[in-house]
């Protein structure tokens, strides 16, 4: 072994040392550079055992104090763990060690004791090391334990079955998985530390086996053709499970054909699929929006299509550093044509599979019994959509600060912004603007905004929210326009509609999307009204404009009538819209 060694370590370093040989660690004392330290995060839901805690943030201190290169602390570390396992001096371990004989190693830290119950304090360290910025923009978070064993508990290896990680970071999924022998295993990464952790560790659980791990640093997406040749790429596997870079944009697109949205998630699981054997599984942890943004339509095409949808898994917790909700997908040939499986905690229900082609997009509702008869009750009653009405883009200035003021001046006239559109009504205008078409960067057609009625909405939000505009005003790109044109209805019936509980419900379960789209709301059914019918609605619309004593709930009552919903039904859509039950 090689015995390359950092110059000119302090007392300091070599103090902190001494402290991390000990076996009570004690209260930590922090010296580290904030600069660097304050920008990570060490991921609760990685460890395992919370007392290891500071022996981790004592590794990052260190690091910072001296500015130790990260992938010789690990190496280091590895072989202290090693060691420790009398395994160091094994052929095998010294020809895997041998891989990474250009990386310096500092002998301090071959032997200090390493907390020996984590499940990968390798892993930890290194997922701690990185900074939020460098894991947002790579889509790199590691796994939280327990989905990790959600994901991989029903593999079974009783007949040479054969494991595949394409994402596999420092190897928690290759950990988890129950394989007896270590050659059932395979892991590919594009970070070189990673392989190297997750190499370490698959020597230390299968301590007894001489072998070399079938972890390789490549780029899947780009895999043999442009980089190292590996046999990996020529091998079809059982299991195929990951949580891949979430959010990076993919280059190599074109070498996944189904895909057209660029997503690096999207392209891993379709080129996994390819080496999944006849009858595998294929499971992948995925953001949330994966089940119904509209720009994700390729991948779940390809998961109904080709790679045939088992299960949708839920779940409630986020990832340290990540505010995004995510599910894991489960595919398999012989899963049921008819419905999936949607697990939520502890419970499981079936979703007919019938309900995703009810929406062009191919939206993933995961509808429940209640859901579905909702959705059912009120397309039944469906005889009209917005597709036939006008539709405008709000102005864009191409230069808000120079083009808008917040203080009138001779010659300008209001114009709103999405923050002023509430149910029903506008508040008043904050800024205002000189009309001038040439001057302006992007400009519906003048009639649309000089029309005598109107309708605006908001475009980012999760729930519709329309106003009523007779004054030919202006807005801004933050609002949308619709002057719609559905049979039988006023505008101020159908602005009744799009308001109403019922429709928040229907677009929230059809769609979920964050931002409010036009081709969405072209798939509301809207119903054949009778003439009194319209002129109520029309009534209870003109006495909320005119503040009179008609509320939106009156108008919610109205409408659920016009379903024939039944109280149990009216209370559900309330829950689920509003978070609370009517009483």
């Amino acid at each position: 072994m090689r015995t390359n060694v950092v110059q000119n370590v302090s007392n300091a370093t070599i103090r902190n040392w001494a402290k991390l040989n000990t076996d009570g660690i004690g209260r930590l004392t922090s010296r580290a550079n904030k600069r660097n330290s304050q920008k990570r995060i060490i991921p609760m839901e990685y460890v395992s055992h919370s007392e290891n805690i500071a022996f981790v943030q004592r590794i990052l201190d260190l690091i910072d104090e001296q500015e130790l290169n990260i992938s010789s602390v690990i190496l280091s570390l590895g072989i202290s763990l090693l060691k420790r396992s009398r395994l160091y001096e094994k052929d095998h371990v010294l020809s895997v060690l041998e891989m990474y004989k250009e990386i310096p190693v500092y002998p301090e830290l071959e032997t200090i004791n390493i907390p020996h119950n984590e499940f990968d304090i390798l892993g930890l360290i290194y997922q701690s090391y990185i900074q939020e910025g460098k894991k947002n923009a790579i889509g790199s978070y590691y796994t939280p334990l327990k989905i990790v064993s959600n994901m991989t508990n029903a593999f079974r290896f009783t007949k040479n079955e054969t494991f595949l990680d394409p994402c596999c970071g420092s190897g928690a999924f290759l950990l988890s998985v129950t394989a007896e022998n270590p050659n059932q295993i395979y892991g590919v990464d594009n970070d070189e530390t990673a392989v190297m952790i997750a190499k370490i560790n698959l020597l230390m659980k299968y301590n007894t086996f001489e072998f070399i791990p079938q972890v390789y640093c490549l780029d899947y997406l780009l895999g043999y053709s442009h980089l190292q040749q590996c046999d990996v790429f020529e091998k079809f596997f059982t299991y195929i499970a990951t949580n891949p870079p979430w959010g990076a944009i993919d280059n190599t697109s074109e070498l996944v054909t189904p895909i057209t949205s660029g997503e690096t998630f999207s392209s891993f699981f379709v080129k996994s699929h390819g080496q999944l054997e006849k009858n595998g599984i294929i499971r992948f942890l995925l953001p949330e929006s994966v089940l119904n943004v509209k720009v994700h339509k390729d991948i779940r095409q390809f998961i109904l299509k080709v790679a045939k949808l088992k299960s949708i898994t839920t779940y409630d917790d986020t990832f340290s550093g990540v505010t995004t909700k995510y599910v894991d997908i489960t595919c398999c040939e012989n899963a049921d044509a008819e419905k999936f499986d949607v697990f939520a905690g502890d419970t499981r229900r079936s979703v007919y599979t019938s309900s995703i082609f009810e929406t062009e997009n191919f939206v993933f509702n995961i509808l429940s019994e209640e859901d579905v008869s909702i959705i059912q009750a009120v397309k039944k009653k469906g005889s009209y959509s917005l597709k036939h009405s006008v539709w405008a883009l709000g102005i864009v200035t191409g230069d808000n600060k120079r083009k808008l003021s917040k203080e009138y001046q001779a010659g300008m006239e209001p114009i709103y912004t999405g923050k002023e559109i509430q149910p029903f009504l506008l508040k008043p205008a904050n800024n205002y603007i000189f009309f001038n078409r040439d001057e302006l960067q992007q400009v519906a057609k003048e009639e649309i905004y000089r029309s005598k009625e109107k309708l605006v909405y908001k475009f980012i939000s999760n729930k519709l929210v329309f106003a009523y505009d007779s004054n030919s005003s202006l807005f801004l790109n933050s609002a949308n326009i619709l002057i719609p044109d559905i049979p039988y209805m006023s505008i101020k019936t159908v602005m009744a509609f799009l308001n109403s509980s019922l429709f928040q419900f229907m677009y929230l379960k059809l769609f979920g999307e964050l931002k409010v789209l036009k081709g969405n709301l072209m798939e509301l059914p809207f119903p054949e009204i009778s003439e009194s019918e319209n002129i109520k609605l029309t009534e209870m619309v003109d006495s909320i404009l005119q503040n009179k004593e008609t509320n939106i709930e009156m108008i919610n009552e109205y409408i659920f009538s016009i379903y024939g919903l039944s109280e149990k039904q009216k209370n559900y859509v309330r829950s689920t819209v509003y978070g609370k039950v009517s009483k």
